[in-house]
């Protein structure tokens, strides 16, 4: 019939789509790609070709695999900081003018109180979800074994976010990895 389909995932999560600043990462037929750009443009600050179809959501991914493990370290290094005496925003303002900034730490900081209108701010509520970073550490697991890929500490998040499903965080934003951490006493 004349479709074309493009894979088009996106990243920036609740914030970035009402402000209209997502980031498309787009996979199909290049020809086809201007017109995916015009369309997704008025949705998005950044739209990028990535090649044929799939591999947007290899980007995406991809993507969301570093995400994961810089959450999960921003979080263990603010447990740490705060556990040694450290206020946690000014912990936070010093990885921030230093060399362990990372969005994790300077836009969606897990900490309670350290930031406003991130969902550690609202008990985890709104966001990106536990569940959905789950399945997708579990999507960077199935293809790191089809291409024969080592994704150690990937392999390592996929565990610590399966294992916060199962235990009450399934609901909450991705960054609640913080309060999973500082309940569990098994670590």
């Amino acid at each position: 019939m004349g479709a074309v389909f493009m894979d088009a995932p996106v990243s920036g999560g609740v914030g970035a789509a009402r402000s209209g600043n997502l980031t498309f990462m787009v996979g199909g037929v290049e020809d086809e790609f201007a017109a995916a750009q015009q369309l997704l443009g008025c949705m998005g600050s950044n739209v990028v070709y990535c090649g044929a179809v799939g591999t947007g959501q290899a980007a995406k991914i991809c993507n969301n695999m570093l995400l994961a493990i810089s959450m999960i370290g921003t979080a263990e290094t603010m447990n740490l900081g705060i556990r040694l005496g450290l206020d946690p925003k000014l912990l936070a303002k010093i990885l921030n003018m230093s060399s362990g900034r990372c969005w994790s730490s300077d836009s969606y900081n897990p900490v309670p109180g350290v930031m406003d209108g991130v969902p550690s701010a609202n008990n985890y509520q709104g966001g990106f979800g536990t569940t959905l970073m789950a399945k997708d550490l579990g999507l960077a697991q199935d293809s790191a074994t089809s291409t024969k890929s080592p994704i150690l500490l990937g392999s390592q998040a996929h565990q610590i976010y399966r294992m916060m499903c199962a235990k009450g965080y399934s609901q909450k934003d991705f960054s609640s990895v913080f309060q999973f951490l500082r309940e569990e006493e098994t670590f």
